[in-house]
């Protein structure tokens, strides 16, 4: 094969392909002599001489012309053709070389220089160096590199050829093909030792495979000759979730840099705060103090200063971080979303939509991009809701619904707002239309129960039922199938036909605590209340700690005014696992209430009912005590929310007969 000189060679392909050729490697007497040897070739390899000569004085149209002489004075050498493909490669003409090298093929199907000059072009075409022709497109391109210069890939060339075989892998990995990068890059590592492009590939190649302790094995290797490879040894720790051994790793490496600048002692702050149960707070406080102190405008450092002092349960110092967050960029996503997952799991609603109230505008939801926007307004959203704000709610969750109107779950959301917001034929409507958009998927079990509560709670339970039932037929004998189903039944007072559906499942799966509570809860409501306290039981027998269950057979009993003094001390049990839950603490107060404990009842059911005013059973219960502690005014107000709240579980006609009584009486 007629090969071109080594030095031209290189600087010309580096600029195509960004690696050099293995053809460039040495020069080509050998290939020169065989082609002398046909007696129609001397004519022929004397321009390719000629060609050589005027390229290596930059003289590129002589030396094409040359070239162009000798491949129409021998006609059927593929390696003239091929070094032709080569000399417009090196020109950056990548059609060209494409078109020569095409036509080296014909002649000889197995021409490792016309392989691996398309090897190189397609492989440069699929990463963008240079654009490719019209037609094509990143993924043919890439087959196409990769099935050319794996018909070399034995060949000696390509053996002492690193940059060649830089490429394939390059390639492999862009066709998500990691497992057959691996042993390419291995032998490169071997040559090269651990240190620039080819150890970066090879850990990516390992980490992409799963291979994260040989991955490790690599980078530390790497590492110790180049600090900078300390945050890729960092990032497998932390997929390893070594997060010590990672933030060590982000620790060595700033203190190796001359100036490492903040992404290192970011990156360890962060991997201290992945340890469980707070253990690197401490030092991740420390770091983010030094770190603030010389660049006290960096958001995500308060930000991480905030999660950081959360962990260690100093609130106010959390909030003060967070704040100057927010003052340095005010829609930090992240401090946004940290300041509203705390307060939501403090059953802190008010604080949840004072943190994320601003976001509710057309300008922040554009600043803030769709996918960021959408879950801070359903945060939001669920906070209104629980706080009573139905019409605040629909609103968040409308925003969150056009963003994302392919998916399910917010639709949803904004149908069971509409619906608590007393706009059952919205609700009936925003699921019918999100169902036609998502048949079939798991989400449409959440839109058919709610279409099918719209449409009992506009006048035609008959037709909802019958809707839901044909809409989960299919899958009734599902979990999700008959949870759905049995809520619509419970909906529509058919608590025979919600224990029906609850029943099988159950005795299926008799170890299902989820499954046994909702069969409970169903017998509950159908007034059974023996079957209902044996299933509970026997979750409790199986799980003594289970809070929710704890909680729901206390307040049965009380709500029944049987065995009042157990049916406190169940929910006072709790009360130990969830000190703060406003559900808890509802049940807390009624069964002091129950108990003639009227005075105590007062300060539970107040703080439960201050957290959940949209609760209209929580809003009722906290009314009947503060009409019996001679507090009618307020107890009217409390009735007005629960009339405006969710109406679960609620006889709204007798909310409406109290509160009409305790107008009436005087003050």
């Amino acid at each position: 094969m007629l090969r071109m000189t080594p030095g031209r060679a290189v600087a010309a392909l580096l600029v195509l392909v960004a690696a050099p050729p293995a053809s460039a490697q040495t020069a080509a007497p050998a290939q020169a002599a065989a082609a002398t040897s046909r007696p129609a070739s001397a004519a022929a390899m004397y321009e390719f001489l000629l060609a050589r000569r005027a390229e290596s004085r930059e003289d590129l149209k002589a030396a094409q012309a040359a070239l162009e002489r000798a491949v129409a004075l021998d006609p059927s050498s593929s390696e003239l053709q091929a070094e032709l493909a080569g000399f417009f490669a090196r020109q950056n003409k990548a059609n060209e070389a494409v078109t020569a090298a095409e036509r080296a093929l014909v002649l000889d199907a197995e021409s490792e220089e016309a392989h691996r000059i398309l090897g190189l072009v397609n492989a440069a075409w699929a990463d963008g160096v240079v654009d490719g022709p019209s037609g094509g497109n990143e993924k043919a391109w890439r087959t196409a590199a990769i099935d050319h210069l794996q018909k070399v890939q034995a060949s000696p060339s390509m053996a002492t050829d690193l940059g060649l075989q830089l490429t394939l892998a390059r390639q492999l990995l862009g066709a998500d093909r990691a497992a057959d990068a691996v042993p390419i890059l291995e032998r490169v590592v071997s040559q090269t030792g651990p240190a620039g492009e080819p150890v970066s590939l090879l850990a990516d190649a390992l980490r992409t495979t799963g291979q994260l302790d040989r991955a490790a094995t690599v980078l530390e290797a790497a590492a110790a000759a180049n600090p900078r490879y300390y945050i890729a040894l960092g990032d497998v720790y932390e997929r390893q979730q070594k997060f010590d051994d990672a933030a060590e790793a982000f620790d060595r490496g700033a203190k190796a840099l001359r100036t490492p600048g903040r992404e290192l002692p970011l990156r360890r702050a962060n991997a201290l705060l992945s340890l469980p149960d707070g253990a690197g707070a401490e030092r991740a406080i420390a770091t983010l103090t030094d770190l603030i102190a010389r660049t006290p405008k960096d958001a995500v450092a308060h930000f991480l200063m905030a999660r950081a002092q959360f962990q260690k349960g100093d609130a106010a110092a959390a909030r003060k971080a967070a704040d100057q967050a927010l003052a340095i960029e005010p829609r930090h996503v992240p401090t946004l979303s940290l300041l509203a997952g705390h307060y939501r799991e403090q059953y802190d609603y008010a604080e949840v939509v004072s943190v994320l109230g601003a976001i509710d505008d057309d300008a922040a939801v554009k600043a803030l991009g769709p996918a960021d926007a959408v879950r801070l307004l359903a945060e939001l959203g669920g906070a209104r809701q629980q706080l009573g704000d139905h019409d605040g709610a629909v609103r968040a969750f409308e925003r969150a619904s056009r963003l994302r109107p392919d998916a399910a779950p917010f639709s949803a959301a904004l149908a069971q707002a509409q619906l608590q917001a007393g706009r059952a034929s919205d609700a009936a409507r925003t699921a019918r239309e999100a169902r036609a958009r998502n048949t079939g998927n798991t989400g449409d079990l959440d839109l058919i129960r709610i279409e099918a509560l719209a449409s009992i709670r506009g006048g035609r339970a008959a037709q909802g039922v019958t809707d839901a039932e044909n809409a989960v037929a299919a899958r009734r004998t599902t979990v999700p199938g008959a949870f759905a189903l049995a809520d619509v039944y419970q909906e529509a007072k058919r608590h025979v036909d919600a224990i029906g559906v609850l029943t099988p499942l159950a005795s299926a799966q008799p170890d299902n605590d989820t499954i046994a509570f909702r069969l409970g809860a169903a017998y509950d409501a159908a007034d059974r209340p023996a079957e209902a306290e044996r299933a509970l039981r026997g979750i409790l027998t199986r799980d003594p700690l289970n809070a929710n269950t704890l909680n729901y057979l206390g307040y049965m009993l009380a709500n029944r005014g049987q065995q009042l003094p157990e049916a406190l001390t169940l929910v006072d049990r709790a009360l130990v696992a969830e000190p703060d839950n406003p559900a808890f603490l509802d049940s807390r107060g009624w069964a002091l209430f129950k108990l003639g404990r009227t005075a105590d009842a007062e300060a539970p059911l107040r703080r439960a009912a201050t957290t959940l005013r949209g609760s209209s059973v929580i809003q009722s219960h906290f009314a009947e005590v503060l009409t019996a502690l001679g507090k009618r005014d307020e107890a009217a107000e409390r009735l007005e929310l629960a009339l405006k709240g969710d109406l679960v579980d609620i006889d709204r006609a007798g909310l409406e007969k109290r509160l009409q009584g305790l107008r009436r009486r005087p003050r």
